[in-house]
């Protein structure tokens, strides 16, 4: 069996932020990991399976200077400290499949 690469998923502890708004963080440097910005694609939680996009919203947290935009899937009922995992469904076209660790 050959372990999986930090390329073969996506994985992040969810913050109070995104619980309380709905939302996963989508990093900039993980953006090729996920279908196109705007791109509908299937996330399969379990017996969920919802139809998403990786959406993105303007933002200065860095002070007006350094203007900048932030990537996010909209989801559900996460909860503080979850930690999820996605992978891609190999087999399947922009199918992909989550985990959520509590």
């Amino acid at each position: 069996m050959v372990p999986m690469s930090s390329k073969d998923y996506y994985s992040r502890k969810i913050s109070k932020s995104e619980a309380d708004n709905d939302f996963i963080f989508i990093l900039k440097n993980k953006l090729s990991f996920f279908p196109q910005l705007g791109e509908d694609f299937i996330l399969k939680d379990g017996e969920i399976s919802c139809q998403v996009q990786v959406k993105s919203y303007p933002c200065t947290c860095r002070g007006p200077e350094r203007p900048h935009e932030h990537y996010f899937i909209k989801w559900e009922g996460l909860k503080p400290e979850n930690k999820v995992e996605i992978k891609k469904i190999m087999s399947k076209n922009n199918e992909y499949t989550m985990k959520v660790f509590f």
